[in-house]
């Protein structure tokens, strides 16, 4: 892939995306952000145009295309490195979006598909290789640090895992379920392997945490870091999974939901609210946000400018 191919064929929003960096507000095909090329701003500047695929920083009087803005956000002055990075996020984003295609089934139950990266005992078409401990100065651990995980949190619950996708090699941080398969991210890739199922966090506790992803999992640590050993977790990987849960749900005093704020992450609260007696709604804190992770990384560049504003 070259220069012309990475400014044609990736789009900003989706390279944003991938380093944490989230629009403030979308009017029409222009994406607003706050500018994250210069200190923290108060009205957000920096505009995306979709239609387009270019990018203007209102307040630095500057705009580009993709490569422009990666040279400038990464450094300049490593345009090979820039080319080959980015060919290779590129390259893993369309097998993802191929293999996503490959594995399509319908749905499971209204809503549960958009959710489901992946159908249960369905296929994944990954392979593990190898999984090894997560290191901290490895780009992976830099992609949590995007979303507001620290390696400190991470390192024990995570791997780095690599795997083959088609005929290619890749690596993401792993996040295994009970049944020896993985829950794989990093900043271009969101995929599983065989099998997928649901992750119990057993740390001898009377209640639980109940949470979509791990990276929700991770957040709720970071937020919360006394929650263990007074409480157990459970992860369901997918939303189409929360059949396989209530058996170790009844065997909690309580159960609180740490759901997503989307509408099949409400209508599960609503049916477990109404179900079990033992389950409470843990979602306020979030409130506005979509899910815990949202929420994290909202609050930790809110407190980065409000730092920066105190001069710190």
């Amino acid at each position: 892939m070259n220069i012309q191919q990475i400014n044609s064929e990736i789009a900003i929003t989706e390279f944003l995306a991938s380093q944490g960096i989230r629009p403030a507000y979308r009017r029409g095909a222009d994406w607003w952000y706050t500018s994250p090329l210069r200190p923290a701003e108060r009205s957000p500047s920096f505009k995306v145009s979709t239609r387009l695929n270019r990018w203007y920083d209102h307040g630095a009087g500057e705009g580009g295309k993709l490569f422009d803005l990666d040279l400038r956000l990464c450094g300049s002055g490593q345009v090979r490195g820039t080319i080959r990075l980015l060919s290779e996020r590129f390259s893993l984003s369309q097998a993802n979006l191929a293999s996503q295609r490959e594995r399509h089934t319908p749905p499971l139950a209204p809503g549960a598909q958009a959710e489901a990266a992946q159908a249960p005992g369905t296929s994944s078409g990954i392979t593990i290789l190898d999984a090894r401990p997560l290191s901290q100065d490895s780009l992976l651990s830099a992609y949590l640090r995007e979303r507001g995980i620290r390696h400190a949190i991470a390192q024990a619950y995570c791997q780095e895992v690599s795997f083959t996708l088609g005929k290619k090699e890749y690596r993401a941080v792993g996040f295994a379920n009970r049944s020896g398969g993985y829950e794989l991210r990093n900043a271009w890739f969101k995929g599983s392997s065989s099998p997928k199922d649901i992750t119990f966090v057993d740390n001898g506790a009377k209640s639980v945490c109940l949470l979509e992803g791990f990276l929700d999992f991770l957040s709720l640590l970071e937020l919360r870091p006394r929650l263990p050993p007074r409480s157990n977790f459970l992860i369901l990987n997918s939303v189409a999974l929360a059949g396989k849960t209530l058996e170790l749900l009844r065997q909690h005093k309580a159960v609180y939901l740490f759901l997503d704020r989307d509408e099949a992450g409400k209508r599960l609260s609503d049916k477990l609210l109404r179900s079990e007696g033992k389950s409470i709604d843990a979602s306020a804190f979030y409130q506005g946000h979509k899910d815990v992770n949202e929420y994290l990384v909202d609050w930790k560049q809110r407190a980065r400018r409000h730092r920066l504003r105190l001069g710190h």
